[in-house]
């Protein structure tokens, strides 16, 4: 009798044991991916915050080291649409059209922040 009791207490820790491991392995598969999106939100941020201060808030024209500060700060968030909108207010011509892609390009911004 005390032979089954033991098997019993054995067999619902190795249950246990099981549940648990495959939980642990759920939260920190969840961890990683919280952790990936909060990256991706910081560098968002991040160059959301260069943008204004360096291209909104600018008299004149934005020096290389700060147009090269954006282009890294775009980069790094490893998203095409903003790189393709980036390049596109880059190639602009004309103030009206630097104007249009800037709002188009601030428009994304928010759209891109996951949750």
């Amino acid at each position: 009798m005390s032979k089954i009791i033991t098997a019993i207490i054995i067999l619902i820790l190795l249950v246990t044991d099981i549940f648990f491991g495959v939980k642990y392995f759920l939260i920190q598969k969840q961890l990683n991916e919280s952790e990936r999106l909060s990256k991706i939100n910081s560098g968002i941020v991040a160059f959301d915050k260069l943008f204004v201060s360096k291209v909104l808030r600018s008299q004149g024209e934005v020096s290389y080291e700060d147009r090269l500060r954006l282009e890294n700060a775009v980069t790094v968030i490893g998203d095409n649409d903003l790189l393709g909108s980036w390049h596109s207010f880059l190639a602009s011509t004309t103030e009206q059209e630097a104007q249009e892609r800037a709002l188009v390009l601030l428009e994304l911004i928010p759209n891109k922040i996951v949750y």
